[in-house]
């Protein structure tokens, strides 16, 4: 039983790293798309952020622009 374990020691090695650098690879490829999504999500926050003060003083304008009429 030990010299078929020795025997088969690098073929099983081998093995076993190649599915941790798997997994290792898919984890990283999930959490690069996770981080772009965040990245994505922050820009239009900070979009509809402008938008928004861009809006309120618009209204600003046109409720100052009707009560001098």
């Amino acid at each position: 039983m030990t010299e078929i374990l020795i025997d088969y020691a690098p073929y099983l090695a081998s093995i076993i790293a190649g599915v941790v650098a798997y997994l290792s690879f898919r984890e990283s490829k999930r959490k690069t798309q996770h981080d772009e999504l965040r990245d994505l999500y922050d820009e239009v926050k900070a979009d509809n952020d402008r938008l928004r003060k861009e809006n309120d003083k618009l209204k600003k304008e046109l409720d100052n622009n009707a009560t001098k009429r």
